[in-house]
C-alpha cells in the first residue's frame, strides 16, 4: 500500500490517556485542553503535523482536510479536534471544525458545546448555516456540531444541499476541518470527496489491521479523494521506546517564575 508520508506518531488521544495528565473528577472538555497544552507531547506532535502539511502541500493552497479512520475508536474525532485548534492557534486564521460524524458524534463532547443546531439542522432546513456557528475557547476557531439526530444520514449527504452547505461553510472560514465517520461501516465519508481538497487516515497502532487500512485507503481512492498522509495513534502502547517524547527528556523546560517560588 502506498501513502503519502506525513506520518506523525501521537500519543493515545482519548480520555482514558488524558486523565493521566489531569486529575480523575475532569469533564472530557478539560482533558482535551489538556491534552491540548502548549508544552504537551500532542500538541508539538499535531503542530509537526501541520508544518508538514505545509511543506508537502502548501503550493497547492489546501484550506479543506477531512480527518477519518478505517473503523470505529482509532482516535479520528480527537485528532480532526487537535488539528483544528493547532491550525486556529498558529496559523491565525479563521478556522472551523464540522461534526459529519451524525452516527457517533464525539467533537461537541470534547469542547462541551451542545450537538444539536448543527450539520444535520441546516441539511434539513431547519436551520441557517450562519446560526448553527458556535464559539470555542480559541479565539479563531469555531465549530459546527453534527446536530440533531437523523435515523438516516447517508441521505441527507446525497442531498444537493450538501454542496451548498460546503460552498457556504468555505465562503464564511480560510480553513476547514472536517471529521467524517470511519470509511469501512458506513459510505458517508466517500460521499464527501468532491468537497476535500485532501484527507488524513487516523491509523491505531496495535490494533488497526494492515489488510483494513489497505482495504480503507482503496476505497478511499476510488472516490476520489487525495489522501495526504496517516496519523498513528497509540504509540506508546506498541512503538519502541525512542518514540516517546519522555525518552528526550522533553520536560527539561522549567519557566524563571516557577523556579522562583
Amino acid at each position: 500500500m502506498q501513502v503519502n508520508t506525513i506520518q506523525t506518531h501521537t500519543t493515545e488521544t482519548t480520555n482514558r490517556t488524558a486523565s493521566k495528565t489531569v486529575p480523575a473528577k475532569t469533564t472530557r472538555r478539560e482533558a482535551f485542553f489538556a491534552h491540548f497544552a502548549d508544552e504537551s507531547p500532542g500538541a508539538n506532535e499535531f503542530r509537526r503535523l501541520y508544518s508538514k502539511l505545509k511543506n508537502l502541500y502548501g503550493a497547492a493552497e489546501m484550506k479543506n482536510f477531512l480527518v477519518t479512520s478505517s473503523m470505529m475508536s482509532e482516535g479520528k474525532s480527537t485528532a480532526a479536534a487537535l488539528l483544528a485548534c493547532t491550525v486556529a492557534r498558529y496559523r491565525n486564521t479563521k478556522t472551523i471544525l464540522v461534526d459529519c460524524d451524525m452516527r457517533r458524534p464525539r467533537v461537541h463532547q470534547l469542547f462541551g458545546l451542545p450537538k444539536e443546531e448543527g450539520v444535520a439542522d441546516v441539511l434539513n432546513g431547519a436551520r441557517k448555516l450562519d446560526t448553527c456557528f458556535k464559539r470555542t475557547a480559541i479565539e479563531n476557531l469555531r465549530l459546527l456540531t453534527a446536530g440533531t439526530e437523523v435515523d438516516n444520514p447517508t441521505e441527507l449527504f446525497n442531498s444537493p444541499r450538501l454542496r451548498d452547505l460546503f460552498s457556504e461553510i468555505k465562503f464564511y472560514f480560510d480553513t476547514v476541518i472536517v471529521d467524517s465517520p470511519p470509511v469501512i461501516p458506513v459510505t458517508d465519508t466517500l460521499i464527501l470527496s468532491p468537497e476535500m481538497d485532501g484527507a488524513l487516515m487516523v491509523v491505531k497502532a496495535g490494533e488497526t489491521h494492515k489488510e483494513v487500512v489497505k482495504r480503507a485507503v482503496d476505497m478511499m481512492r476510488n472516490a476520489g479523494f487525495n489522501i495526504l498522509g496517516v496519523i498513528v495513534n497509540n504509540q506508546k502502547s506498541v512503538l519502541p521506546y525512542y518514540y516517546d517524547q519522555s525518552y528526550y527528556g522533553y520536560k527539561y523546560y522549567v519557566r524563571e517564575d516557577k523556579k522562583k517560588k
